[in-house]
């Protein structure tokens, strides 16, 4: 199991195994869900509010933090 957090639009993505989207489920919320014929191998959940700063925890929950920096 994986997980990265993305700052930039605020998401979870939480990676259960290799695979390829056969089906894929978006809903409210925000959230998608991939899936194949052998059942689900990611989840991605964009955030409304956390109840403590994620960049802190994050680590500590082995959760990959990734850091963009954009040139103009």
């Amino acid at each position: 199991m994986h997980a990265t957090y993305d700052r930039r639009v605020d998401a979870l993505s939480v990676r259960a195994r290799d695979g390829q989207p056969k089906y894929v489920v978006v809903g409210k919320g925000t959230f998608v869900i991939f899936a194949d014929d052998d059942g689900i191998w990611q989840i991605d959940l964009e955030a409304e509010t956390w109840d403590t700063n994620p960049d802190r925890v994050f680590k500590k929950m082995k959760i990959d933090v990734i850091n963009y920096t954009f040139t103009r």
